[in-house]
């Protein structure tokens, strides 16, 4: 079974797209996770760039914030049809919005799901702070009446969210493993959403749990067949980064974090 590694967008919008795309795969990385441009020549000539450097694309829905429902599921349902008309290897999305009833983000997965089997084109819903799977004891209710149900699994939101390491969450935990179709693979704590650098000694209990997870996601698709799993490392820019208070800059360089969880996976 294959890892396959993508590089998120997400911090690097500095770069122009070719800089940025040559840094992915010169560093051998099999694609990029990204937000796929509202403007049409700005969509069309990122697309070509990635497709001219041999690289994948899994594209991110992130945008629907509208706190009306029906309003909120029409722009659910415009933006994954745009974005599976671009092609990706499939879509990431924050899906739903933790104050919206269960019904009704059960209504939205529903939905993506039809969308995804009309358009052969696989969604899958990332754990995220926000979202209608925000903790790890919510998720499960979904988990449980949707057994459909693909995760993007970033268990540092649910981390945060419950100020724990998930150890009295284990059934859940377990769930979404087996549900688990996509990895974030970013270090949280019981206090953040990302750790300052997890490559110091003061976070060591925390990017072993991590990695303990993580190889039981891959341990579990390599039991289901399947051909690969994919994983995007997303140590994220500020505000997840820290600066430093005075000179405003990084506590810690996001693309070395990045290479450095990429590593620890692969050993």
């Amino acid at each position: 079974m294959k890892l396959s590694f993508f590089y998120p967008r997400w911090g690097s919008e500095y770069l122009p797209w070719n800089k940025f795309l040559f840094l992915v795969k010169d560093n051998n990385y099999d694609g990029v996770e990204i937000g796929i441009p509202f403007n049409k020549n700005e969509k069309n000539e990122v697309l070509k760039l990635i497709k001219a450097y041999g690289l994948k694309f899994i594209a991110q829905h992130w945008e629907t914030k509208e706190s009306n429902f029906k309003k909120h599921k029409e722009q659910y349902k415009r933006r994954l049809y745009a974005l599976a008309e671009t092609e990706p290897l499939f879509i990431n999305s924050h899906t739903g919005l933790d104050f919206f009833s269960f019904s009704e983000n059960v209504a939205l997965i529903e939905l993506a799901h039809d969308i995804e089997q009309e358009t052969k084109v696989i969604i899958s819903h990332e754990t995220h702070r926000s979202r209608f799977c925000f903790a790890a004891h919510i998720c499960l209710n979904f988990i449980n009446e949707l057994p459909f149900l693909k995760l993007t699994s970033d268990f540092s939101h649910w981390c945060c969210v419950s100020e724990s390491m998930l150890e009295h969450q284990v059934i859940a935990v377990q769930k979404a493993i087996k549900h688990t179709f996509h990895i974030h693979a970013r270090v949280g704590s019981s206090q953040t959403a990302q750790v300052i650098d997890p490559r110091v000694d003061t976070y060591k209990t925390e990017l072993n749990q991590f990695l303990d997870w993580w190889k039981l996601m891959i341990k579990n698709a390599k039991n289901s067949n399947k051909p690969r799993v994919t994983i995007t490392p997303e140590y994220g820019p500020f505000p997840y980064s820290c600066l430093h208070p005075r000179t405003k800059e990084p506590l810690a360089n996001q693309w070395e974090i990045n290479q450095f969880i990429k590593g620890a996976i692969s050993n």
